[in-house]
């Protein structure tokens, strides 16, 4: 069997992996991923492509995560296009968060008013939603507009992050299935693959809901779940859309073609990955409440992917308990494609060693039996 070395491995190739895997390669670390199929093609395939601040009310952690992330695209845009050659088509589009009837304006109205939706959040009466997107309904009541939310194809961003790393010297390995980790006592030293293995000081799982079944083989302890949510593309006849419509329990985000991605649903559906009739349907039906032209859109494309859930729905990042040289980057259920630019530069930090201190609130430690 063929050993190869190299500093850190990273098993798995969607945002996450990816994202580490660049920011590695950035702080001159040799870093090799490996992904079983082809990069990005599972979850962050299936991804909304939102990046969306929280407002303090909210408060903790994980408000300074995302909104830390966020705020990383503006510049990282920019920054993947020259590495990479890829455009992930990052735009500051805003939002506009919908009230259906009366009882859903008067919260949101009030919610606006006091602060809590954000500093920069405005009320818009129903006349200024039409006004600024002719295309909704009618029947809408007013909105909460946000204009810093930005948008990007997540169905590109793995890939730039992906070429960016292999400019900057790391190895993509795509058709690679990891199925062992190299274990000496409680070090874990490298990866197993059919036909050959990688060592490295450090192995990092980053493959989202099946984070579990690899650390499952050693006796580790990762609390990670899939959720499977669905997606359609569709191609309004009519006109289209410029900002990001929250309404009700689904979206609609414009695409840079004049295309729409709607969706997502979630469902607790174990590994099943279909996409199902039931689902596509459920979409339709809150679109055309949103949009009611999307009914004779050309429906271009539905897509599923399997969503990494935690038992708190926040990431699960550094350490793995009880085994030295073996790390975990997972569970970041919906904001896998948000959140992938803090936690690539995070997990490098860690790897590093230079200890980041807004890791430490989403170790694996905090969930009992790890």
């Amino acid at each position: 069997m063929m050993t190869a070395n190299t500093d850190a491995i990273i098993i798995g190739g969607g945002v996450i992996g990816c994202s580490i895997a660049y920011h590695l390669a950035k702080a001159g670390v040799s870093a090799t991923l490996l992904e079983r199929g082809e990069i990005g093609m599972e979850a962050s395939n299936a991804a909304s492509g939102i990046l969306s601040s929280i407002s303090g009310g909210a408060g903790g952690a994980y408000t300074r995560l995302v909104n830390a992330s966020a705020k990383m695209f503006h510049t990282l845009a920019p920054e993947l296009a020259e590495a990479s050659g890829v455009d992930i088509e990052f735009a500051q589009c805003g939002e506009l968060l919908l009230a259906l009837d009366e009882n859903e304006a008067t919260a949101l109205y009030a919610a606006t008013m006091e602060g809590e939706s954000g500093e920069d959040a405005q009320w818009f009466t129903a006349k200024a939603v039409r006004d600024m997107e002719p295309a909704l309904s009618e029947s809408i009541v007013g909105a909460v507009y946000t204009p810093e939310v930005c948008r990007l194809n997540n169905q590109r961003l793995s890939a730039a992050y992906a070429r960016a790393a292999t400019r900057l010297g790391a190895t993509v390995r795509e058709h690679a299935e990891v199925i062992g980790l190299v274990r000496s006592g409680l070090r874990i030293s490298g990866a197993r693959l059919h036909n050959e293995e990688f060592s490295a000081d450090h192995v990092i799982i980053a493959a989202g809901p099946w984070s579990r079944t690899i650390a499952d083989a050693i006796g580790g302890y990762l609390p990670v779940r899939p959720v499977r949510g669905v997606n359609l593309n569709l191609q309004p006849v009519g006109g289209s859309i410029r900002s990001v419509v929250h309404g009700g329990w689904g979206l609609l985000v414009p695409r840079n073609d004049g295309s729409i991605l709607a969706g997502t649903t979630v469902e607790e559906a174990d590994y099943d990955c279909r996409v199902t009739a039931g689902a596509v349907q459920d979409i339709m039906n809150m679109s055309e409440q949103i949009m009611p032209s999307l009914r004779d859109a050309r429906l271009n494309w539905t897509i599923a992917g399997l969503r990494p859930g935690s038992p708190d729905d926040a990431p699960i990042l550094g350490a793995v308990p009880g085994w030295d040289g073996l790390h975990v980057a997972t569970g970041h259920y919906r904001n896998g494609i948000l959140l992938s630019a803090i936690t690539g530069s995070l997990m490098a930090e860690h790897i590093i060693g230079k200890k980041p201190k807004l890791i430490e609130h989403f170790s694996p430690r905090r969930f009992k039996g790890a």
